[in-house]
């Protein structure tokens, strides 16, 4: 199955592009905003990079500097 998300703020131009989309027989959702932040989680979790992470020492050390500068 393939998906097409289309990104918008004004309800009436989802409105527009829904209605012609279901009477083609496509089936339409539009996401809430929990669903739209588990997708961006999932893409960062899927993007990300194990070898660019902080090793535990590195983190440390980094959070150690932010307490100084307060």
């Amino acid at each position: 199955m393939e998906s097409l998300i289309i990104h918008s703020t004004d309800k009436k131009d989802l409105n527009l592009l829904q209605e012609p989309a279901q009477k083609m027989g496509l089936k339409t959702h539009v996401l809430n905003s929990s669903e739209k932040e588990d997708m961006a989680i999932a893409s960062a979790i899927q993007h990300n990079d194990p070898t660019e992470n902080l090793s535990l020492k590195d983190a440390i050390a980094y959070y150690q500097t932010l307490d100084k500068a307060e």
